[in-house]
């Protein structure tokens, strides 16, 4: 029988590859003029269906009726993953995955500054240091002055940051409430509003397409299925640079399937952060031992 370590590794390289997979087939839908609004909506759809018999018999046992605390902690991270996700799906539907997928590796730097600046985290030199290095691991990819600007850029950074927040609020509210019950509540923001957004521009998928729309929506569910599984049986320290094989994938399926290609500055830039999420985790493994 495989040891915790690998069966961890080996859920986490089953969740890395689910969500390039979900990314591509957004990027694919994208090209049939869908928003990413209304790609959101049909991620939250598909991902309630792929989700139901679980969410059936887990609530059975555990009550959707949340403490007032819980309740306002449960509705902000369920409203900053809203944003997270339209801006991630709206990168993707005007960039390719490979440069999409290197940028939003900034997330880890973010959760630094958010635990620094909010939960008042004391955040050593080392890891102010790997936060600055992974940045101008950023900048390479970005280029500004020597490419032309573009503004999806932003919405990639806006949902690295949204990332970084529903981590950080996932901490407070994880011990007391089941997985479950925070898919339920993020599900109950992101269709609504996620329709009412994709309204003005609503395209109707033909039988072709509803397989495509069908992967966004499992494939991103199993990708956190899959994330749960990993991190039960293996430390975050050792699962986290994992995440990184994310842009050999998304990059071989971008060029299989798009023609895409990515750069030297992609990779090195993404190297960069690399090496800064990798000194932050190591960082922060040696801490819990302490």
């Amino acid at each position: 029988m495989l040891s915790p370590p690998v069966r961890g590794l080996l859920w986490m390289l089953a969740q890395t590859t689910s969500m390039c997979a979900m990314m591509v087939a957004v990027r694919h839908l994208s090209f049939n003029d869908f928003s990413g609004p209304q790609l959101v909506f049909f991620r939250g759809i598909m991902g309630l269906l792929v989700l139901l018999p679980w969410f059936l018999h887990t609530v059975r046992y555990e009550p959707l009726i949340l403490a007032p605390r819980e309740w306002k902690l449960v509705m902000w991270r369920s409203l900053i993953s809203v944003v997270g996700i339209l801006c991630w799906f709206l990168a993707l539907t005007g960039m390719s995955v490979s440069d999409v997928t290197a940028v939003q590796f900034t997330h880890p730097l973010f959760v630094v500054i958010g635990a620094a600046l909010i939960l008042r985290e004391n955040v050593g030199i080392r890891r102010w240091s790997a936060v600055i290095i992974g940045f101008v691991g950023a900048l390479v990819i970005i280029r500004p002055g020597y490419v032309p600007f573009n503004p999806l850029i932003l919405g990639i950074l806006v949902s690295a940051m949204s990332n970084a927040s529903v981590q950080l609020i996932t901490k407070h509210v994880a011990l007391n409430i089941s997985g479950a019950v925070l898919i339920f509540y993020l599900n109950l923001a992101l269709v609504p509003v996620a329709l009412i957004l994709a309204i003005p521009n609503w395209i109707w998928p033909s039988g072709g397409q509803f397989g495509w729309i069908l992967a966004v929506g499992a494939f991103g569910t199993l990708g956190h299925i899959f994330l749960a599984r990993g991190m039960k049986v293996a430390d975050a320290s050792l699962l986290g640079p994992v995440d990184f094989m994310r842009l050999p994938i998304a990059s071989a399926f971008g060029w299989f399937l798009f023609n895409e290609y990515s750069d030297a500055e992609t990779w090195i830039g993404a190297g960069i952060i690399f090496f800064a999420v990798l000194v932050i985790t190591r960082r922060e493994a040696q801490r819990k031992h302490i």
